[in-house]
């Protein structure tokens, strides 16, 4: 259904943008013609127009838009991640036969490896080195970089004007989720997926060994753990945890039917499978001083006792999803990744697989497009361009195609069943192996997908909701100070608590940790967020 409505709407775009830019036309103050001449979501037809077209070829969907493009421009775009072999090729693909003739403007990609982004990212900003637009997230540093002053505040006007194609097709609800008090920063994704919600994936032989039907709930998947465990014959162990990504946090809140309060931070409140606003004294609570969460420290401890994990986890920073493809896991807990490294484990041959829902009657709701999203700088001398760029890779799909996947025929190709194929060469530029604040959603599903993966897709869309606290965001200037405090000593022990290093002292730990949290000044900071909430209800009319 979702998909049938994705098409439907973009062939009303279509129609809308034929009739929207059949006046267009007048001379190219540029040789560079577009081989392309329109794209699938934004077509355009060239005619008469009293704008210029100077520096642009006269079928360029923005010949008509009342833009001065004479001046040809570069724009420099900061992603995270590795540069793909073959990024060179693809932008020389998308400049001349896009941003060259459409926009009189050519892209530069510059990356920032997963290695040492942390320490890169600010210094990128503050520092002399040219920089347009910057990917950023409500994981990676976007309130903090909007607090200081690093990216450019986007008024609706504005938007309209410098991103005519895409701002139309943005969800409405996008922009509440990524303003800061009210006030946009950076330009969302305009596709959310249900990226929050864990699933597990097992194996499946295993699970037929064990005499183990179905996994349903926290107790069985916990019993499924326990019999891999006591498999010594197997050779691998039931999880492969590790102090790189810890697994069952996410699970565990499902379990308890909790939902952040507003993105980024750590606050959640029991959501009943309700979209309603929660009232903040009654409900909100800060998730790691909280009953819930010492109960789920404990539950670690008794996980890690009965040696579900490595007894060396904590010293281990190899991928949970490596062990699970290469057979020396029995398992493998995230969202909807799982199915790939499923896949990845049966065309191996080590082994068969199936996933299970433990919280299958919980509503679940889409992530954040707050998650990804991509800024333009303060710093940038011609953000006007910078923000038209951004409109053209978010708002023409071939366009959108070619920034995710690369160029077709010869990273991927188009299926007669509209799905996408691999190449010799797909390795050389990975499908959205960077591009994730710039994804439309409506982009070819890989052949050969797992049905079990739509599958998925589908029960979530069943139990989706859209909680009245999806728009709410935290502006945390006014305890900044407090929050940094606070998370250091949350940083300092989650990692022992995740993998249940501290055994039989896990409770007396516990509250050292809340007693140290309380102290950094947790009262402060939760009396501003309910300050900020509380506003935020009455300018939207809930009822709490």
């Amino acid at each position: 259904m979702r998909k049938m409505m994705k098409k439907a709407m973009a062939a009303i775009l279509s129609a809308a943008m034929l009739i929207s830019l059949a006046g267009c036309g007048g001379n190219a103050g540029q040789s560079a013609q577009s081989s392309a001449g329109t794209a699938e979501s934004g077509q355009a037809e060239t005619g008469n127009t009293a704008a210029s077209t100077d520096g642009i070829s006269a079928d360029s969907p923005y010949a008509d838009k009342g833009l001065d493009l004479s001046e040809p421009v570069t724009v420099i775009m900061y992603a995270l991640g590795d540069r793909p072999e073959d990024m060179d090729k693809v932008l020389e693909e998308l400049n001349s036969k896009y941003l060259n003739p459409w926009l009189n403007t050519t892209l530069e990609m510059q990356f920032l490896n997963w290695s040492d982004y942390t320490t890169k990212y600010s210094l990128v900003l503050a520092g002399s080195e040219p920089v347009d637009l910057m990917y950023t997230s409500s994981w990676c540093y976007y309130n903090d970089e909007a607090a200081k002053g690093a990216f450019r505040e986007l008024d609706q006007e504005w938007l309209e004007k410098y991103m005519p194609i895409s701002y139309p097709q943005q969800p409405a609800e996008s922009w509440d989720q990524i303003s800061i008090n009210g006030k946009i920063f950076a330009v969302p994704k305009s596709n959310a997926a249900f990226n929050g919600y864990n699933f597990i994936a097992v194996r499946q032989d295993l699970m037929e060994k064990y005499g183990i039907e179905t996994i349903d709930s926290w107790d069985s998947m916990k019993e499924y753990l326990y019999a891999a465990v006591d498999d010594k014959g197997s050779g691998i162990s039931a999880s492969g945890q590790t102090a790189n990504r810890e697994e069952y946090i996410n699970l565990w809140n499902q379990n308890e039917g909790l939902n952040v309060l507003a993105v980024g931070f750590d606050f959640l409140y029991p959501h009943h499978n309700s979209e309603a606003a929660p009232d903040f004294d009654k409900d909100v609570f800060y998730k790691y001083t909280s009953e819930s969460f010492k109960n789920y420290c404990l539950e670690m401890a008794e996980m890690a006792a009965r040696g579900v994990w490595s007894s060396n986890a904590i010293n281990d920073t190899n991928e949970s999803r490596a062990a699970f493809e290469n057979g020396t896991s029995a398992s493998f807990v995230w969202n909807e990744t799982i199915y790939d490294a499923g896949k990845a484990l049966e065309e191996a041959g080590l082994g068969t697989y199936a996933a299970y829902d433990i919280t299958p009657d919980v509503s679940r709701a889409r992530g954040s497009y707050a998650d990804d999203a991509v800024a333009i700088t303060t710093n940038s001398k011609n953000p006007e361009r910078a923000a038209l760029v951004l409109d053209c890779l978010k708002g023409f799909t071939e366009v959108n195609n070619l920034i995710l996947g690369g160029i077709e025929g010869v990273h991927w190709t188009l299926n007669e069943d509209g799905t996408r194929g691999l190449t010799e060469e797909s390795g050389k530029y990975a499908w959205n192996s960077w591009a994730w604040g710039i994804q439309r959603g409506d982009q070819p599903d890989e052949e050969g997908m797992d049905p079990r993966k739509l599958e998925f897709r589908e029960k979530c869309e069943a139990k989706e909701f859209v909680p009245e606290t999806a728009g709410f965001t935290f502006d945390k200037s006014p305890v900044e100070t407090e929050l940094s405090v606070i998370n250091a000593i949350r940083d300092e022990y989650l990692t022992s608590f995740f993998l249940g290093v501290f055994g039989d002292q896990t409770e007396a730990k516990f509250e050292e940790f809340k007693g140290k949290l309380e102290a950094a000044g947790l009262d402060k900071v939760t009396a501003e967020m309910k300050r900020q909430y509380e506003a935020f209800c009455e300018k939207k009319g809930y009822n709490q």
